[in-house]
């Protein structure tokens, strides 16, 4: 090969890497890992007792979820968002926790919950195992929190429940959740790709795209480093990678019409918060839902861009902590 079509050619390819990795940078902000703020001077009321819950949907094997839980009173199942894990509540778990029973849940095949590797990453097979797990725990008036991700399987839990366990579910709260059709993030799109993003996340030690999406979203550009490690620890797994790149692939469900139309039939009271910022899922989805659910009312937060419980974990307390009448 000439000496200049060499060159081309490793120029290409470098190029070709670098662009892959920025956009998984950037990217990330679709994982729900946004900036952290921390509730200056708030020791946390209680500490989690953490377990493994045994689940089994029907139609699938039994696989564990891991649990984080604290605090007493009417249970709030908290849901994460796409790529994250029960970590991403920790500003607001422990407060929430002075007057509720919190229960984080990491999703089949994230955080440390188990990862099989097969394709049942769908929001369904996501519900279907949040159902199981309320089932087996015997939870009742409950309140659901579902950020991003998390707030889509919400719903399809709630819509599930309402069906076959009328009054199982007393609230629901919704923070910038994907709840209609909408155009995917750079990051999505290339983790639909078929063989690169298994091969580049293979590559790329997590700890990197964390902490450039971390960094990039705070004004100081100061990153906790054990913020990083938490929420890359989980992707040194083959298992954790195909999880994400499987969830990616199913995001948009088939159904989607059947499943918009049913929105109205939720008439739980329902609290919808949103970023003002937010480039990920965009408001007009928060505002279309609020008219859609009929006992819903938004809540949007300004200079925020995708997770308050992270970038204004105190309004989203004041918020959750009036529409459940702590």
């Amino acid at each position: 090969m000439p000496k200049q079509s060499f060159l081309q050619a490793c120029d290409s390819a470098v190029r070709a890497l670098y662009g892959a990795a920025r956009a998984i940078a950037f990217a990330l902000l679709s994982l729900s890992l946004c900036p952290t703020t921390a509730l200056a001077g708030r020791a946390p009321a209680t500490s989690p007792v953490s377990y493994r819950a045994p689940v089994a949907p029907p139609g699938a094997p039994e696989i564990e979820l891991h649990v984080e839980e604290r605090g007493q009173g009417s249970p709030l199942l908290l849901l994460h968002g796409l790529g994250a894990s029960s970590y991403s509540w920790r500003h607001v778990a422990p407060e929430l926790a002075r007057w509720h029973r919190v229960i984080a849940l990491d999703l089949r095949g994230f955080g440390r919950s188990d990862k099989p590797f097969d394709q049942r990453y769908s929001a369904a097979d996501q519900a279907a195992h949040v159902v199981a797990f309320i089932r087996r725990r015997g939870l009742t008036r409950l309140t659901i929190a579902g950020h991003s991700y998390g707030g889509a399987v919400a719903l399809l839990v709630t819509l599930e429940l309402n069906r076959t366990s009328p009054g199982l579910i007393d609230r629901l709260v919704l923070l910038d959740a994907p709840a209609y059709p909408q155009q995917a993030t750079a990051f999505v799109e290339f983790l639909k790709q078929p063989v690169l993003p298994y091969a580049l996340l293979s590559l790329i030690p997590p700890e990197l795209p964390t902490a450039a999406a971390l960094s990039t979203e705070r004004n100081d550009g100061n990153v906790d480093i054990g913020d990083v490690r938490a929420y890359a620890a989980p992707y040194y797994e083959a298992a954790a990678r195909h999880a994400l790149i499987s969830t990616a692939r199913q995001l948009r469900p088939a159904n989607w019409r059947a499943i918009i139309a049913r929105y109205a039939s939720i008439r739980q009271p329902a609290l919808i918060v949103w970023c003002d910022h937010d480039h990920v899922v965009p408001i007009a989805t928060g505002q279309r839902l609020a008219k859609t659910l009929p006992n819903a009312r938004l809540h949007v937060i300004a200079g925020c861009e995708h997770s308050p419980q992270d970038e204004r974990p105190a309004e989203l307390l004041r918020l959750i902590g009036g529409f459940m009448g702590r």
